[in-house]
């Protein structure tokens, strides 16, 4: 039998209690891009070579992690109603 522990609280979830689920997704904001006549006038080649120079030395789950990031937690009814209450936990003002 699987039991399940609340990835917040870190208390067991029996297995007769509901069993919650928060699945937060990370990711690049895909901003409109623009593009003038003057950009595609100019070298792409130079703006390849300064993107290439800024991903020198970072391995391939770094640069990964700047664009997608995806998390689950097993939550407690509690702990559920409490993330929702406050899904970023900010303090209050």
């Amino acid at each position: 039998m699987i039991t399940y522990i609340c990835d917040r609280c870190r208390q067991p979830i029996a297995p007769s209690e509901l069993r919650y689920l928060a699945k937060i997704q990370v990711l690049a904001a895909p901003d409109l891009l623009e593009i003038s006549p003057e950009d595609l006038l100019k070298s792409q080649t130079e703006e390849i070579d300064r993107l290439l120079q800024q991903c020198e030395g970072l391995s391939e789950e770094e640069l990964m992690r700047d664009v997608y990031v995806e998390f689950q937690f097993n939550l407690c009814r509690p702990c559920q109603r409490a993330y929702l209450a406050n899904p970023l936990g900010t303090s209050p003002s």
